[in-house]
């Protein structure tokens, strides 16, 4: 009796799952004719779909996909869940799907048709113009690949979430690898999620964000040489070009490095290799809450850290400028000015002295505090309760946190946000000025930062 029991509910399984895959394919046929050779499923609640074809239409070429893996609960639980009057028909708690061997032919004339035919469904930059891997933050074309080397697109990919309805955590994890070229990964942790349902997000806090990004040296030389050879100039100046294009970018968004930032920018479009960003708050925050802040405090909400090739980046200072960006400063230079420029209003870190009673108020702040000994103990201010003073402190490897006794206290400094206001100038010594003024400030604050 078990294994007929057991019989029905895999063949159960498996027909339900073509069902739902084949009326999927219907679905998708006005935008995509998809094909494939091969469905397995276990009770184990492992799908396994083999010899993938994807051809969009208004094309002849396609993409095609080795095997596609999804591992879900077990067949019996699932299809427990999705009847009518005992489930409730969401999705299941943890979900894996691993895919593998993606791949895009794009030899011969085959780049230039899907150039054409990405450009015509629309894939460009924001600006209109379409993909071309020498410009900052575009994508490369695929007859750009092909200039480079590559006959064909390869990759993998795997990505799945856990979560657990008792604590209501969400795990979520993605890894992509573009075989020769680049890698990401991203790990992502949620607290306080009452369900999987994107209408119920009101509430969820974010406890820790992990994003690693691989470029591949051997890719990013070649592009460079290429897009050198294109500019006719050297790679050398390609590289600074490289830094310079992406700095004007930010600025032109308000957002100007401190020297530790354009020290990290510098030196991974000088060397490619691994950008490691990772956000760890001192206690989880929420989304609501991160999207009302300042963009110059979002760092020292979230416990940013940023590392490079393994080297981390202790200064991570940056200014956020109001009203006029320095790129549109430096476009209006060449004009001749009818009125003065309004003043321009810059916000600034330092550390002011704050009174011992009021620390409280300087949570998830950087500080620096002074015990008895002279002992001066710098990091991000977690709790002041109980009679005791508590910093997280960020060490090589990691973070621990540092308890003090309120009463051997002597001092304290916080890490506040200052508004200034710079004096009327003509708009090139603006430029000049501020440039300066910024690396003075970069400097004094990565010396006074390193410790922390």
């Amino acid at each position: 009796m078990p294994i007929i029991f057991w019989a029905i509910a895999h063949w159960g399984f498996y027909y339900y799952v073509k069902t739902r895959l084949d009326e999927a394919l219907i679905q998708a046929a006005p935008r995509a004719d998809i094909r494939y050779a091969e469905l397995e499923t276990s009770l184990s609640g492992k799908i396994s779909v083999r010899g993938i074809r994807i051809v969009p239409v208004g094309t002849d070429q396609g993409i095609s996909i080795q095997v596609v893996h999804v591992q879900g609960p077990d067949a019996l639980a699932y299809l427990m869940q999705h009847i009518p009057q005992l489930g409730d028909g969401g999705p299941p708690d943890r979900i894996n799907v691993v895919v593998k061997g993606v791949e895009v032919d794009i030899t011969g004339k085959r780049a230039g048709k899907l150039d054409r035919f990405t450009e015509s469904a629309g894939y460009r930059k924001v600006d209109g113009k379409p993909r071309d891997i020498c410009e900052v933050g575009s994508g490369a074309s695929f007859t750009q690949l092909q200039e480079l080397g590559f006959d064909k697109i390869q990759g993998d990919m795997k990505m799945g979430y856990q979560y657990f309805p008792a604590s209501k955590k969400l795990y979520v994890d993605l890894d992509m690898d573009v075989k020769g070229m680049q890698k990401l990964s991203l790990s992502l942790t949620l607290n306080n999620v009452p369900a999987l349902d994107p209408q119920k997000i009101l509430g969820v806090l974010l406890s820790n964000l992990k994003f690693e990004y691989f470029y591949s040296p051997a890719f990013g030389e070649k592009v460079v040489e290429y897009c050198a050879q294109k500019r006719g100039v050297t790679p050398d100046d390609f590289r600074l070009l490289m830094v310079d294009d992406t700095v004007r970018q930010l600025e032109k968004s308000g957002l100007v490095l401190g020297f530790g930032l354009k020290h990290a920018l510098k030196s991974f479009l000088n060397n490619w290799g691994t950008l490691l960003i990772e956000l760890s708050p001192p206690r989880p925050v929420g989304f609501f809450e991160l999207a009302q802040l300042p963009k110059d405090q979002v760092a020292e909400k979230l416990g940013l850290q940023l590392a490079v090739n393994d080297a981390l980046i202790t200064d991570l200072s940056f200014r956020v400028l109001e009203g006029m960006s320095l790129i549109r400063r430096n476009n209006t230079a060449n004009r001749k000015a009818s009125k003065p420029l309004p003043p321009k209003i810059e916000y600034v870190w330092e550390y002011h002295k704050v009174p011992l009673g009021s620390l409280s108020r300087y949570l998830d702040h950087r500080v620096i505090i002074k015990d008895r000994d002279g002992v001066m103990h710098k990091g991000i201010l977690s709790d002041v309760s109980n009679g005791r003073i508590s910093i997280l402190k960020r060490v090589s490897g990691g973070k621990f946190t540092a308890h003090l006794v309120s009463s051997n206290v002597v001092s304290a400094q916080a890490r506040v946000r200052v508004k200034r206001e710079k004096p009327k100038s003509a708009p090139q010594q603006a430029v000049s000025e501020k440039a300066d003024a910024g690396n003075a400030q970069a400097a004094a604050e990565q010396g006074q930062q390193a410790g922390g």
